[in-house]
């Protein structure tokens, strides 16, 4: 996927910041998967090439989304929604401490996506315990977690750059989307929506909007610097019990068999979602 041109001041990098609309999907996952062929030779790169085509997969989809419509163009118009792909946090020494596989920027505010590439693999998920097989994954957890890292760094930011009331109203929401597996559903996770790939853009359009077209330029503005993402100083983060994520419920957002996601509360009987 092509990455977005430049940015309305007519430069795609600043003083000391690189512009990471540039990224593509799956980046990261590449030079990892180029890595570990080179030190440890061939097939030690299949679990990393797995889940870079996920990602892959997954940024094509966003592409649909985030591309502007033939009315907008016409008009002039940004798009709606803006995707930035393998954002990585980075401490301050320089150091990679985790990444979030797609950071998007919308009408409601910012959703993280963590996406999981499971070939013909059943997936059971029960609230945060999600099993392949007898194995437990912690994507549930790590989900939420990335969402409340965006929330941490784009919130000072958009403080420093001019714009407190946005950045007190700015929600960061954790989405994880399962690609290739089949899903079985006995509870629905709090405050983290799992959808099928196919189901993604649905979902995502689902969400209410709170932000308005001037808001998600000034947030997606910030969020593809890559300063935004440096660890920030203790004195720049407030903490607060509403820092993090304020996510549409599963009662909101559901998965169900070869329907995707729809409107209604979840039952307690097991439900398998579409492959």
């Amino acid at each position: 996927m092509t990455a977005p041109g430049p940015s309305p001041t007519g430069s795609e990098d600043g003083p000391g910041w690189t512009d990471l609309a540039r990224n593509a999907p799956g980046i990261g996952l590449s030079y990892e998967a180029a890595r570990r062929r080179q030190a440890e030779g061939l097939g030690a790169d299949r679990s990393w090439r797995v889940g870079r085509d996920g990602e892959a997969a997954v940024g094509e989809l966003l592409a649909e989304l985030t591309t502007p419509t033939r009315w907008e163009r016409l008009r002039r118009r940004p798009p709606g929604w803006h995707v930035l792909h393998s954002v990585e946090f980075v401490d301050e020494h320089g150091r990679t401490r985790g990444d979030v596989d797609h950071v998007l920027i919308g009408p409601p505010g910012a959703v993280t996506i963590n996406t999981k590439h499971h070939r013909a693999a059943q997936l059971t998920l029960d609230g945060d315990e999600l099993l392949r097989g007898r194995h437990r994954e912690p994507y549930v957890p790590k989900a939420r977690r990335e969402a409340q890292r965006v929330a941490e760094h784009l919130r000072p930011a958009l403080r420093a750059a001019g714009h407190p009331e946005l950045a007190e109203r700015l929600t960061s929401r954790p989405l994880l989307a399962i690609v290739g597996a089949r899903l079985v559903v006995r509870q629905w996770p709090a405050g983290v929506t799992v959808v099928m790939s196919e189901k993604l853009l649905h979902a995502l359009r689902s969400i209410p909007a709170a932000l308005d077209p001037g808001e998600v330029g000034a947030v997606y503005e910030i969020a593809r610097r890559s300063t935004t993402w440096r660890r920030p100083t203790r004195s720049r983060v407030r903490v607060t019990s509403a820092i993090s994520v304020q996510l549409v419920p599963a009662a909101v957002v559901r998965v169900v068999v070869g329907h995707g996601p729809v409107t209604g509360s979840p039952r307690p009987a097991r439900t398998r979602a579409a492959r």
